[in-house]
């Protein structure tokens, strides 16, 4: 009988054992994986929308599985910006493998998203000359400026019209100026290969007749102040609006240096600028490189959130701008961590999804009237 008691003494003790060390192991893996922070009330969205701007962030395919990123998104965002999947390629597959194939998957998916949160989508970009992002059939062929101003017809008419009346706004030409200028020494592969910029008019023609109700978009770089790349979009809109080209806004992607930001009231003089042809301003794909900005953790938060305060509060002041999206929620995951730049920290989220102090100034500015 006592050999009996301690055996069930033994297992007892086995079993609390187990029970303790799952307790552990749980208690380990909360600590360690993200998860959704506390973020104060109103929402972003509900403070924006006082000043009559929808802000939007990135539905990141890659992240939307994870639960702090897609929480945060849908609570604190309006709408969903697609980055990425409409491009002719990219890196998670080919949206057009053939000259006459398409594979919409990864993007049906993103789009699927937006319709389970009720979330309107902005959709980047239909046509982009970034020869990174075309695929090898295009970029081998031997085509004639007709042959390919048929394939962007294609294009937009396909992609553009299968998404009819489920995007908000399409960037329909991405960085044709900075291009044309070889900023950074860039090159646009479709003006180079067309042979002049007649793909622009055509491209916006042909997006209004796929999609009448979306809002088309000319998006670009550096464009945030009056420079020679806003200037030359500034002089393409005047003269395609008088041609009655169908173009509804100017984007500014906003990716800004942190070591050379722009200043608040350029920006504003700037958007107004565009306002008066007609047009509203997008902010489309805003973050902050901090990669090269010197100085303690503190000083480097404090310059993040000044930017995030400024470029909000220039959007705002501006009466020009409905609308204003982030390029991503966490610093775990970003487009300069693809280039490999080190320490951009560029988001309101640091990597484990502790809101930074950027997003308490970005509250800030639209917390204010």
């Amino acid at each position: 009988m006592k050999k009996f008691r301690r055996s069930i003494e033994r297992v007892s003790i086995g079993a609390s054992l187990v029970v303790f060390l799952v307790f552990l192991l749980a208690i380990l893996i909360w600590t360690i994986s993200p998860h959704t922070p506390n973020l104060p009330s109103p929402a972003l969205k509900n403070l924006a929308a006082r000043h009559n701007v929808q802000l939007g962030n990135f539905a990141d395919l890659k992240m939307l599985n994870q639960k702090p990123y897609a929480d945060i998104l849908t609570s604190q965002y309006a709408f969903v910006t697609i980055d990425g999947e409409p491009n002719w390629t990219f890196n998670d597959g080919s949206l057009r493998p053939g000259p006459n194939t398409f594979d919409f998957s990864n993007m049906d998916k993103v789009f699927a998203f937006a319709k389970d949160f009720n979330m309107p989508v902005q959709a980047h970009h239909l046509v982009w000359g970034e020869d990174k992002w075309l695929p090898a059939w295009l970029k081998d062929g031997k085509y004639t400026k007709a042959q390919l101003l048929n394939l962007i017809h294609q294009h937009i008419q396909t992609v553009a019209g299968r998404y009819k009346g489920r995007v908000r706004e399409w960037t329909v030409v991405n960085e044709a100026f900075t291009r044309s200028q070889h900023i950074y020494g860039l090159h646009d592969w479709w003006a180079d290969h067309i042979g002049d910029q007649s793909y622009i008019d055509q491209s916006f023609i042909w997006a209004h007749q796929a999609d009448p109700n979306a809002k088309l978009l000319l998006n670009d770089f550096n464009n945030e102040s009056e420079n020679s790349v806003s200037n030359a979009m500034y002089n393409y809109i005047k003269t395609a609006k008088a041609r009655g080209i169908p173009i509804d806004g100017i984007g500014m992607q906003m990716h800004i240096d942190g070591t050379n930001p722009p200043k608040k009231d350029d920006v504003i003089k700037n958007m107004k600028r565009f306002g008066g042809l007609g047009v509203k301003v997008y902010v489309t794909e805003f973050d902050v490189n901090m990669g090269n900005v010197q100085g303690t953790s503190r000083q480097r938060d404090l310059k993040e959130s000044a930017i995030y305060y400024d470029m909000a509060r220039a959007c705002i002041e501006s009466a020009v701008c409905p609308s204003f999206a982030e390029l991503g929620i966490t610093d775990k995951k970003s487009w300069y961590n693809d280039l490999g730049i080190k320490n951009a920290d560029p988001l309101p989220f640091d990597g484990k999804y502790r809101p930074k102090p950027a997003f308490y100034s970005f509250r800030q500015a639209w917390q204010q009237n």
